[in-house]
C-alpha cells in the first residue's frame, strides 16, 4: 500500500492528526536523544513527534510491571484492547499501537476473529457500523481479521448482538470504496496496515501451532499406515520413493493422479491444492481446491507468494505450504506464512535457482472429522 506522510496528507485536519499520532507514533517515553534509526526515520516524516522531541524532558513515572493473567473467556460482542506487548516498530517508519476491536466469533480454542474500532465519528465511513450506547466510535466490516485469543487485553465492555450480527453482514457485502487521495482513504489504508500488522503475526504463529498439533496428530502414526491410505485415494508418487517420506512429506509428495481426479487447466494465476479428510486417524478422502495466487515476489533471496482458495471445505482445517524444488521441500521461513480465511501467504530463503520452473507452491490442507 502507499506510504502515507502526514505533513502531506491532510497535515492541518485535527482528526487526521489524532489518527496518525494514535495508531504510528510511538509514545512519549521513547522519544528520546540521540534517536536509534528507527526513531530518526519516523522523525523524518512526522513533524508532530519533532516538535514532541523539542520540549523540555519530563521524568517517567515507574510503572508497575502486571503479572500474567489466565485467557479470559471471549465470547462475540466484547470490545477488547490487545496487549500492549505487541505494540511495537514495523514497515514505513512506524510505530503500531495495538487497536481496540470488536470480538466477532471464536474459530477455535487458540483464535478469535475480531473487527478492528476506531472512535472518532469524523473518520466513519457509510458503511461502518456505530457501536451502540455507552460506546464511543464504529466498528469496520472492511478490516476484520483473525488473531490468537491471547492477543487479547483488556475487555471494555460488550456491544449488542445487533452490532455484531450488522457487521457480519456488511462483511459478505460488496465493499464500499472511498475516493483515492480522499481523508477517508488515507484513513482506511492506515487502518488496514494497522490491523495486518498485528493479524500476520498472529497468524504465523496460529498457523505454526496447527502444523505442530499435525505432527503430533502423526507422531504415534506408522508412515506405512499413511502411505496405505493415500494409496487407496485417487493419487500417485511420480518418481519419489514414498518409503522413506515422513508423514508429512507424504501429504506434499502425494500428486492427483489425472486419470482418477483430473486437474483443471491451470495457468501462471492459477493451480490447485489438495485437501484431506482425517477420521479417527485414517485418511478417508481427498479433493481438489482451486487456488489463484495473486503475487510471487522475489527479492534478495526471499520468495512471498500469496493467493487464496475459491472455496474451502467445511470444519477444522490445518494448511501446510511447502515450496518445492527438485527432490526439496522447502519450509517458510518462521512466522512468515499463514492463512486468514480463504487468503494465504508464505516466504521462502531461496536461491534464483531454486525459484526457476518447474519449482512451485505446494499447499495441502487437513480437514478433520470427529469420530
Amino acid at each position: 500500500m502507499e506510504s502515507l506522510a502526514p505533513h502531506r496528507a491532510y497535515p492541518e485536519h485535527p482528526a487526521w492528526q489524532q489518527a496518525w499520532r494514535l495508531r504510528c507514533c510511538p509514545p512519549d517515553h521513547m522519544l528520546v536523544k540521540p534517536a536509534d534509526d528507527r526513531l530518526r526515520d519516523h522523525l523524518a516524516l512526522c513533524p508532530w513527534c519533532r516538535e514532541a522531541l523539542d520540549l523540555p524532558e519530563c521524568p517517567i513515572p515507574e510503572l508497575d510491571v502486571l503479572e500474567p493473567q489466565p485467557p479470559p473467556l471471549l465470547l462475540p460482542g466484547q470490545l477488547y484492547t490487545l496487549h500492549p506487548k505487541l505494540a511495537g516498530w514495523g514497515p514505513k517508519a512506524r510505530y503500531y499501537n495495538p487497536p481496540i476491536v470488536l470480538i466477532l466469533s471464536c474459530p477455535d480454542a487458540q483464535s478469535v476473529f475480531v473487527s478492528q474500532t476506531y472512535g472518532d465519528l469524523d473518520l466513519a465511513g457509510p458503511d461502518d457500523v456505530l457501536l451502540d450506547t455507552g460506546f464511543q466510535g464504529f466498528a469496520q466490516p472492511w478490516n476484520c481479521y483473525t488473531l490468537r485469543q491471547d492477543d487479547v487485553g483488556l475487555c471494555l465492555g460488550r456491544v449488542d448482538a445487533s452490532v455484531v450480527e450488522t457487521v457480519q453482514q456488511r462483511l459478505e457485502q460488496e465493499q464500499f470504496s472511498p475516493k483515492p487521495g480522499s481523508l477517508l482513504w488515507f484513513f482506511r489504508q492506515m487502518e488496514v496496515e494497522t490491523g495486518y500488522f498485528f493479524s500476520s503475526r498472529a497468524v504465523s504463529q496460529l498457523m505454526e501451532h496447527h502444523e505442530h498439533d499435525l505432527a503430533v496428530l502423526f507422531a504415534g502414526t506408522d508412515s506405512q499406515a499413511i502411505l496405505r491410505d493415500l494409496q487407496r485415494l485417487p493419487l500417485r508418487f511420480g518418481a519419489i520413493i514414498p518409503s522413506t517420506r515422513s508423514p508429512l512429506e507424504l501429504l506434499c509428495w502425494a500428486e492427483p493422479d489425472p486419470q482418477r481426479l483430473p486437474l483443471a487447466a491451470a495457468d501462471d494465476e492459477t493451480t490447485s491444492a489438495l485437501s484431506f479428510t482425517a477420521e479417527q486417524g485414517c485418511l478417508t478422502g481427498v479433493e481438489l481446491l482451486p487456488l489463484t495466487l495473486s503475487s510471487r515476489d522475489y527479492a534478495k533471496g526471499l520468495l512471498t507468494v500469496t493467493g487464496s482458495a475459491s472455496s474451502l471445505p467445511s470444519g477444522k482445517l490445518t494448511w501446510l505450504l511447502r515450496w518445492q524444488a527438485g527432490s526439496e521441500l522447502i519450509e517458510p521461513l518462521p512466522e512468515n506464512s499463514g492463512h486468514d480465511g480463504d487468503f494465504f501467504w508464505a516466504t521462502f530463503s531461496l536461491t534464483p535457482q531454486q525459484t526457476l520452473p518447474p519449482a512451485r507452491l505446494v499447499v495441502r490442507l487437513l480437514r478433520e472429522l470427529q469420530g
